[in-house]
């Protein structure tokens, strides 16, 4: 007789706050858990100023010759409108929006990411926000995300966790570290409106989970994925796909995924080797959390690494790519990025428009991109 086990379901962590200037307690946190609440890096007032920018660019109001693919049409009191140009998720064009900008360089956000590092002088990744939106908006990516979600899974598969360890974080031109980055949510963010989900201590235990997550895989052999897609296409699952097989990959080990609940203007660090995943809403309408009518999660996805880590021509391009409107992920390929701003910008002799001049920008903002840079 088979025992038929409980289905596993995500729980739900608050995990401990730490003042900024807390640099003990923060690494401290770091190192055990592997991720690390810091509390108020936005305050009242900048969680306003924040809000207020990033409809400034959901709107359209900001910024008119941006490049990357944005909303068009959105209002912020009519949540109908909130379909056009963009679907549910992670939102490029935000990489250098206002919002973003004025997030990264509040002391609070730098003073978080230097407890981290125990270093003070730091380069802050362009990366993006996620804006997810409710059930109310039909919105064709809100829709088809639903109807990806398996209840059963606690709304999460546990095969989406992952990790970032070996992939360009742990060397960084020749110099072995750990990178940290981070999520900061505008509005309140717990199981209900949607929030990250993460594998507390799973950092240390890499090895042991990939060797754990191969029992239940078979193979095509010879073929190397290049991305998510295809590695799916050439991995069969062994098992029935239930939430206990998912699970006990970190079970087993005396892990337990869960999903965090962080009050708005909190910022949570990551190790970069920590297993973590989105974790869809438990209620998609947002008639729990902000309203029905309200953006159901907004979150900045923020990097920085020391500045001692950067070549000269890495700064650069960091600069150029600012002008260019062009992402530059805490989790690529810097060389590779180096060469591809180098070919694109005008002033080497590339052919892309440039949408914004780096030498006008705030000074707190070009010190995040590249703190050599001399008017």
């Amino acid at each position: 007789m088979t025992t038929q086990k409980t289905p596993f379901v995500l729980g739900e962590v608050k995990p401990p706050r730490f003042h900024a200037d807390d640099a003990a307690g923060i690494k401290a946190q770091l190192d055990v858990e592997g991720f690390a609440c810091v509390a108020d890096c936005l305050n009242v007032e900048e969680l306003d100023h924040a809000r207020d920018l990033l409809w400034n660019h959901l709107e359209g109001i900001e910024c008119p010759q941006m490049r990357q693919t944005r909303p068009i049409g959105w209002k912020r009191d009519d949540v109908t409108t909130w379909t056009r140009g963009h679907g549910d998720g992670l939102m490029t064009s935000t990489c250098h929006c206002d919002s973003m900008w004025f997030a990264r360089t509040r002391p609070g956000v730098i003073a978080g990411f230097q407890a981290a590092y125990q270093e003070q002088d730091l380069t802050a990744a362009f990366d993006r926000m996620s804006i997810n939106l409710p059930t109310a908006t039909r919105n064709k990516g809100v829709i088809t995300r639903l109807s990806e979600t398996n209840q059963a899974h606690g709304r999460l598969n546990m095969q989406e966790l992952h990790t970032h360890k070996n992939s360009y974080y742990d060397e960084r031109n020749g110099a072995p570290f750990t990178d940290f980055y981070s999520i900061i949510p505008l509005w309140d963010m717990n199981q209900g409106t949607g929030a990250t989900a993460v594998v507390p201590r799973s950092h240390k235990l890499v090895p042991e989970i990939q060797a754990m997550r191969a029992r239940n895989w078979e193979l095509s052999e010879g073929v190397k994925p290049r991305n998510k897609k295809e590695w799916m296409a050439i991995h069969k699952w062994l098992g029935e796909g239930t939430p206990n097989e998912d699970a006990a990959q970190y079970t087993d080990l005396g892990l337990t995924p869960c999903v965090t609940n962080v009050k708005a203007g909190d910022m949570v660090i990551f190790d970069t080797a920590l297993y973590h995943a989105g974790c869809a809403a438990a209620d998609p309408t947002g008639a729990s959390g902000n309203g029905t009518d309200h953006l159901l999660r907004a979150i900045y996805i923020m990097g920085m690494t020391p500045t001692r880590l950067k070549t000269p021509s890495e700064l650069h391009a960091r600069r150029l790519a600012y002008e260019l409107d062009l992402p530059w992920y805490p989790d690529h390929d810097h060389q590779c990025i180096t060469e591809q701003v180098f070919a694109q910008h005008p002033s080497e002799g590339g052919n892309l428009q440039s949408v914004r001049d780096f030498s006008e920008a705030l000074p707190e903002v070009q010190r995040l991109i590249d703190p050599t840079y001399r008017i």
